[in-house]
Order: C-alpha cells, then structure tokens, then sequence
C-alpha cells in the first residue's frame, strides 16, 4: 500500500488528495468506485497490482509523457463506456490558456458552458495595443469592406486614446490624492478610471486573453456550442481548444463535432439581417419586469422551505402551516432567515425556490461584467448592438469629451450597416462597448443575493451597479422582505416595515 503514496496524499484519513495521474485515470477511477463496495484508495491499489496502470504515472517534458496518456487513454477506453452517462467526464480537469481571441469570441466561448471558470484580460486595468483586433477571413473577399473594417478599427482606437488622455488629465485635477497616497498610486488609480471608461469607444473585434478552467464535459458542450454557431473566428477557436485539450483528455472528446441540431435551429429561425437604427445615446442601462411572481405566493413558498428543510415538518404540513400565516408573520419568519448573513454568506438554498425573469437592455461592456461571476442565471440573448442606442459614461460627460464619443459612434453606425451590405459576417465586430443589445435573465432569488451583492458594492464597476441598483430598487419596493439582505457589502440594509 506505501506505493500509494505516489498518488494519494495519505493513507489513513477520509479526505486526501489525488496526484500523479492523468485526468482520465483519475475519471474513470472515481467512477469504479460507484460500481464497487471498495474505496477508492483499494481500487486503485487493485489496478495498480493487476498491471492495469503500470506506467500510467503522469509525468511532464519527456517521452514518458505521451506514453503515459496513451495508457489512460486505453484504460479510460476500456472502463468508461460501461458507465452509460457524461458524469465521467466531468472528474477530468484542464486548465487552458487561450491568446489573441475577439472581445465577441471571449463572450461566446463564456456563454458555452456555465461550468468552466474563466479569468479573463481586463480592459478596466489595461491599456490595449494599437492594431490588436481580429479580422474576420471573410473581409478578404470584398476590398472595399477590408477597408471600411480597417478605418473603422483604427478610428475606435484613435478614439479610444484621445478618451484615456483627456479623462486622465481630468481626473488627475479632480481627484485628490489620498492621505498617505504615494504619487505612483494616485496616478494608477487615475488610469484605471480612465481605462474603464475610454474602454466604451473600442469593438468587440478587440483582442483578449483568458484562463480557462474546465472538466471534460463542459468543455465539450462549449466546443460543441463554438462550432455550432455563426462565426467562423469562434468555429476555428473550437477546433484549436478541441485540439489542445485533446493531448490531456484524448478519449474524452474524440468523437466531437457541431450540433446539427442547434444549426437547423438557427436557419428556421433567422427572419431578418438585425440591422437597427442606432436611437442615439441613452442614460445608461434598461431593466423591464418580463415575470415578477406573487409576493405573498413567494413568501409562503421561502417558508415552505426553510420549514421542509429545518422545521421538522412534511412538506404538506409545512406549506398548510405557511399558508394559515398572514403576510406581515411571513415577513418576520423570513427576514430571520437573512438578517445574520455576512458579506461573504450565501443565504440559504430555498431562496431558488423564488425565480424572475427581467430583460435587460446593456451595453456591451455591462454585457462582459454580466458574463463574469454568474453562478446561476440564465440568459438568452440578442445580437451585438440589437437593443439600438448606446451608452456614454457619466464621466466622459463631465470631462467634455461626449461629443467626441457619440460622434465615433454615430461614424461607427454608418460605416457598420455599410459593411452589412458588403460582409455581413464582420457586422458584429463593428458593435463597440457603447452598443446595447438585449438579454432575458433568468434568475433566481439565491442568485440576485449573489448578484446584488456584487454589483452593487462600490468597487463594482458604475454601469453594471446602475443595473443591478435598479433591480435592487424594484425589488426593494415590491418584494421588501424576500430581498432585503441583499446587499451586504454596501452595507443597505431593509427598509422601514420589512419584518417586526
């Protein structure tokens, strides 16, 4: 058994931790371990003694290694396919560097699966490189589209520079340096707020860099969402990351490929070209109430299941009991369920019990923001730019530089729809931050705690705290009591009547 100590961590405790093995070994292995009565530590030692891993050993930066992955792969082979579900896959993990990829494809490849992790490029804390933009292969067809795209591209970033300049120089008079503030600081602390606002002049065909974390199987389905989707950028960035994650998880994704079924979708449903006006500029975000439920049908189901869960009852009893409560009772019960949470908590799980869903009107920047941290809403979304009309920070304003951005815009506008006519395939990289599009989120309650909690903290970033401010608000004022611990990290606390 000392032998296993190469790949477990101990051999005497409930919980250890696993190295020295190849992601799809470690897969399979905890999978043996649901059709048989022994631990895993035994399994494992059972195959190593039947020879069934012998040289498996995960090593790095000699020929070992791809004769090891060749082993895991056979035995991943050999013992997977008596499981009958994806579950296998979701043991083996890869972490992916992904380089020189559109600010659109970032979005697309995030939106794959909710499951893989991603750290991605901020444009809030960087300054982008001047030429740094993704060229759709299909401009290289039609020359006078090339270069409209070209002018387009380099004005976003003449622009962009022209905003970081004039918004530092503002600032840098404005804002005061704090005490003990060194000079160095104060000056980075102005450059971010200018690169977060400068940032609303540059496209989504903006090049990023992320981090990727994921298990075999939500990276499959976001392999399978890139390449069954409208552009041809994200298409070959299937390919590529089917690739790469391949020579860690060859068996895991070998017979991958896009879904006919989500491409037949897309033709049925596509009626129109999406062109729109652009409507000029906007103050900022929009929140529409598509579904609000009941309040007092959302609490007594909160109750319902804080009582199924701690109270000792049926879930019967619970809701008759819940039900017999007047509303005023059922605020009180369920401010207990909150009023303790700190910053870091996360309320109870009833709380997804209470769902909304809310169609939200954002500029692309708040789109990104949105994509990031989410932990359980769902969206369905709209076309870069579909919303019409854009966003100019309230800052940009303040400085007297809002004409020099809305006119970009307005440019940017009038060289897209003529670019629609020539390559509609490289509209969507002409939409910049400043651009609206829609999107429905589905959400539940559990999820606006996190949410609201996040985004309306002061650090947040102002257009997304405008959004989530307002949902926050609407709640406030219609659902007081089920909302009210929400926002934490600002320290709102509910309103005068919510609870005795």
């Amino acid at each position: 058994m000392n032998s296993l100590l190469t790949y477990v961590s101990n051999l005497d405790r409930r919980v250890f931790t696993i190295d020295n093995l190849p992601e799809e070994v470690i897969a399979v292995v905890f999978a043996y371990v649901s059709r048989s009565p022994k631990g895993f530590r035994e399994n494992l030692a059972k195959l190593l003694e039947e020879g069934q891993l012998q040289g498996v050993r995960a090593v790095s930066g000699d020929a070992g290694a791809e004769r090891a992955q060749k082993i895991a792969g056979d035995f991943h082979e050999r013992w997977v396919i008596g499981y009958g579900h994806s579950s296998v896959a979701e043991h083996a993990v890869v972490h992916v560097g992904i380089e020189g990829i559109s600010r659109l494809a970032s979005a697309e490849l995030e939106l794959g699966s909710r499951f893989n992790s991603f750290t991605e490029y901020s444009q809030r804390y960087q300054r982008p490189r001047r030429g740094a933009v993704y060229f759709p292969p299909e401009l290289q067809r039609d020359p006078e589209a090339l270069n409209l795209y070209k002018g387009l591209q380099d004005r976003a970033f003449d622009v962009y520079e022209a905003l970081y300049e004039g918004l530092v120089g503002e600032f840098a008079r404005r804002v005061p340096r704090r005490d003990g503030e060194s000079e160095r600081s104060h000056r980075i602390r102005v450059e971010k707020a200018a690169f977060e606002d400068a940032r609303y002049a540059l496209t989504l065909a903006t090049l990023t860099n992320l981090g990727l974390t994921g298990n075999g199987r939500a990276l499959r389905d976001a392999i399978v969402h890139l390449l069954s989707g409208p552009y041809a950028e994200c298409r070959d960035l299937a390919v590529e990351l089917a690739q790469e994650v391949a020579g860690r998880l060859p068996t895991l994704l070998r017979h991958i490929s896009p879904s006919d079924y989500l491409r037949g979708l897309a033709r049925t449903w596509a009626v129109g070209t999406h062109g729109q006006d652009s409507g000029g500029a906007r103050s900022g975000p929009e929140v529409e109430w598509l579904s609000l439920p009941d309040y007092r049908e959302s609490l007594v189901a909160l109750v319902t299941g804080l009582w199924l869960a701690h109270g000792g009852y049926d879930f019967e009893e619970a809701r008759r009991r819940a039900e017999g409560m007047d509303s005023e009772d059922l605020e009180d019960m369920i401010r207990l369920s909150w009023e303790k949470l700190t910053v870091h908590d996360h309320p109870h799980g009833a709380f997804k019990t209470v769902v909304y869903r809310i169609l939200l009107r954002v500029s692309e920047a708040n789109w990104h923001q949105l994509l990031r941290h989410n932990r359980g809403a769902d969206f369905t979304y709209g076309v870069p730019g579909g919303a019409g009309g854009w966003v100019i920070p309230p800052r940009v304003e303040e400085a007297g530089l809002a004409g020099l951005l809305t006119d970009f815009l307005a440019y940017s506008d009038e060289v897209r729809e003529k670019i629609r006519g020539l390559c509609p395939e490289a509209v969507p990289y002409c939409v910049t931050n400043a651009h609206r599009r829609e999107v429905v989120m589905t959400v539940n309650l559990w999820e606006l705690y996190h949410l609201i909690n996040l985004r309306t903290s002061p650090e947040a970033q102002w257009d997304i705290r405008r959004a989530f401010e307002m949902i926050d608000r609407e709640l406030r004022d219609r659902h007081p009591a089920l909302i009210g611990g929400a926002r934490r990290r600002s320290g709102v606390e509910a309103g005068p009547g919510v609870g005795r």
